[in-house]
Parts: structure tokens; C-alpha cells; sequence
């Protein structure tokens, strides 16, 4: 049974879709920016892409507890408002040759700064136009943002043929399109009674009690700190380098790879929309993060270039998979009350790892090579998924159905 195509999912969807075109253009035009046209070394490259995910390290959690008191439909509004700027601002600076590294790095952090605040409304908001069938509305909804985020890595890989300055103006209207979409979402009052507001920390304190508490959310977070720490940084700081050290590759080979595990991800997704979703999702998530890190450790050898690009496709097969299970876990596990801050709880498992991992592992490519750092994450998360799989009831959980 497919979701109800109501009249709030269809405008939450045009606008999550809207939104990730500018993250997909991001995450490809960067590391350009950072690698090949300032041509800094790995660690600088780590760094750089760690310097976007350290203010949602710091800001998540404050993130969740602002969405869980104001209304997340106009916080939206307010922030992707905001979020059409920076793009432009580069452009002009892009324009007269004032592009620097000191730049590029403010441009992360301020961009990560306003996403610790947009992504846990956004989650939130998702449960108040779901209906009951929260894992197949979570599971549309990712599947149609990594369809259209292909856009984004299109849109990026043409900076190199088209320049720089017209990619960041497109990056901009698409932010411009996405807040417009937001508007439009029709919204029901909240139901159920909420707490009186208090100390933020407090809140925050509420937040990660009941999420460690959580025989489902707690083990979910750790499976998401795994994938940040050590799948995140080898897609935003390994490929690239790949790309680049052993390719030869441009801005065009990195927005193909990309790509490329993108329509892994969502080969994966429309399957499980086909369906209508997974019973066992503990047990699911846990599968597919073991056949990930074995379909990743093919990367540690010799390929030729497509062979390497249908490797990194089918490790985003198997990502598709953790991805839309372990979100799935948490958004049918947490009350309306604490809903934004224990997804806030989630996302800083991934986010908070990503920081790390990108730092870790691209001073592993300097030290080893690229082909070489990939046995960090492999090992990694081996031994965090037998933890997971042996000490946690994770492989016990199964799909909940909302009340109606």
C-alpha cells in the first residue's frame, strides 16, 4: 500500500526535493573548490569539510529544542530565506579573484550553522503530514530527495565547463524555489499536549535521556555515528581524492560519483516503495551495513575507472538500506512532544561522527593512499555493526504503525 498523496506530502516533498538540489550542487561544488581549483593537500581537504559539520555538531541538539517550540513551517521559511545569500555572496567574490581557503571555510561553517537548525524542523514536520504509515512516507521521502538531489550533481559537475559564478547563482535560486514551496505546505494543529518550555539545556538533557533510554533509538544512533564517522567522511573526503589522485578527475568525475551512489541509494529505495516496506527494520539495517562495508573494502583494490564507478553504485545499494531504516526506527519511536529533538539526538549521531571522520581519513590518504585509507572504514564499522548485532536489541526491532 502506497501513502496518500495529500495535499501537505505532495508540497513537503516539492520542497525537500527543492532543498537538496542546492546540497547536491554543494557537496560536489566544494570539494572542487577546496581540491582541485585551490588544489590543497588531503588533510586541508578533511578539514575543509569538516569545518561545515562542526556547528552541527555544537548546534544540532539547540536545533531540535528551537523545533520543538516554534512553529517548524515558518522557521523553514526563515531559514531557507536566509540560505539564499551565502551562494551569492561567493559569486561576487568568485568574480573579483578574492577566493580563498579562509573563505571557503567561513562559507561551511556558516552554512552548517543554519542547517543545525533547518534539519531538525524538517524531520520533525515530516510526522505531522505522514498519517499513520510512517516508514513509507519516510522511504517516499528519501526516495525522491536522492532522485532530484542527482540534479544538484549535475548542476555541479558543470562548474568547470560553465564557470563557477553561474552554478552558485543557480544554487541560490533553487534555495529561493524550496522556500516558496515551503510556504504552500497546508498544516494541521499539533495534537497531544506539549511540555511548558524550560531551561534549553534541560531540554536538550530530556532529549538524549529518552534517547538513550530507547531500546530502538539508542541503537540507531550509534549505527548513525558509525556511518558519519567512517561512511560519511569516505564519501565526502576519500572519493573525491580518488577522483582526483588516481583518475584524474574534475569537477564532472566527482559529480558522477556521487551520482552514481545516489541512484544506488534510490535503486534501493523505490524497491522498498514497491514493497511497501520492511517488517524487520532492526534487522535490515544491520544486514545492510555488513554487505556495505564488504562492497566498500572493493575500493582498496585496482580498477579500472567504470568499474570503480559501479562499485560506488552498489555501495550506495546497500546505503539506500540503512539509511531509510534506521530514520524510519526513530521517527516511528519518538513522541510528538520530543519528536524534534530526539531526531536532533539522530542526526547528531551522523553529524557528529562526520567532523571526525573527515579529518581522520583524509590524514589516512596522506599517510597510506586512498585505496589504502579505505580499510579504516571497513574495519570500523565491522566492529561497531558486531557490537550493535551482539549487545543491543537492534535485530529485534520491528516496523510500528502509528495511530490513526
Amino acid at each position: 500500500m502506497k501513502p496518500s498523496m495529500t495535499s501537505g506530502l505532495r508540497w513537503y516533498l516539492t520542497s525537500s526535493a527543492l532543498f537538496l538540489i542546492p546540497g547536491g550542487i554543494q557537496m560536489v561544488l566544494f570539494p572542487y573548490l577546496v581540491a582541485v581549483v585551490l588544489h590543497e593537500s588531503a588533510t586541508r581537504v578533511g578539514l575543509a569539510q569538516m569545518a561545515g559539520q562542526i556547528p552541527m555538531l555544537l548546534l544540532l541538539l539547540f536545533g531540535g529544542v528551537v523545533g520543538d517550540r516554534v512553529d517548524q513551517k515558518r522557521l523553514l521559511v526563515l531559514l531557507q530565506t536566509v540560505m539564499m545569500a551565502p551562494p551569492l555572496i561567493i559569486a561576487v567574490l568568485h568574480w573579483n579573484d578574492l577566493l580563498s581557503y579562509t573563505v571557503l571555510i567561513a562559507w561551511a561553517v556558516f552554512g552548517g550553522t543554519l542547517g543545525a537548525f533547518a534539519q531538525p524542523a524538517r524531520d520533525a514536520l515530516l510526522n505531522r503530514i505522514a498519517g499513520r504509515e510512517i516508514q513509507r512516507v519516510v522511504i517516499l521521502v528519501i526516495g525522491v530527495q536522492f532522485s532530484i538531489q542527482i540534479i544538484g550533481f549535475a548542476i555541479g559537475a558543470m562548474a568547470s565547463r560553465t564557470g563557477i559564478t553561474v552554478v552558485l547563482c543557480l544554487q541560490s535560486f533553487t534555495m529561493m524555489c524550496a522556500m516558496l514551496a515551503t510556504r504552500r505546505i497546508p498544516l494541521q494543529p499539533l495534537t497531544g499536549t506539549r511540555p511548558p518550555p524550560q531551561h534549553p539545556l534541560r531540554d536538550i538533557a530530556e532529549g538524549l535521556k529518552m534517547a538513550w533510554q530507547s531500546e530502538a533509538i539508542r541503537p540507531a544512533v550509534i549505527h548513525a555515528f558509525s556511518t558519519g564517522l567512517f561512511f560519511a567522511g569516505s564519501y565526502i573526503v576519500v572519493l573525491p581524492l580518488m577522483i582526483r589522485d588516481l583518475y584524474g578527475g574534475s569537477s564532472k568525475e566527482i559529480a558522477f560519483a556521487f551520482a552514481a551512489n545516489m541512484l544506488g541509494s534510490s535503486t534501493t529505495i523505490f524497491w522498498l516503495m514497491r514493497r511497501g516496506g520492511i517488517e524487520r527494520s532492526g534487522r535490515a539495517l544491520l544486514v545492510g551495513s555488513l554487505v556495505s562495508l564488504s562492497t566498500l573494502s572493493i575500493l582498496t583494490q585496482p580498477l579500472s575507472e567504470p568499474v570503480f564507478y559501479f562499485v560506488i553504485y552498489l555501495w550506495g545499494v546497500c546505503g539506500g538500506m540503512g539509511m531509510t531504516m534506521s530514520r524510519s526506527i526513530v521517527q516511528e519511536a519518538a513522541p510528538e512532544s520530543h519528536r524534534a529533538r530526539l531526531l536532533s539526538v539522530f542526526s547528531l549521531g551522523m553529524m557528529g561522527g562526520m567532523p571526525f571522520g573527515s579529518v581522520m581519513l583524509g590524514t589516512c590518504v596522506d599517510l597510506f593512499g586512498p585505496r589504502e585509507a579505505v580499510w579504516v572504514p571497513v574495519t570500523g564499522v565491522l566492529l561497531i555493526t558486531l557490537f550493535l548485532i551482539f549487545r543491543t536489541k537492534l535485530w529485534q526491532i520491528k516496523r510500528q504503525h502509528m495511530a490513526a
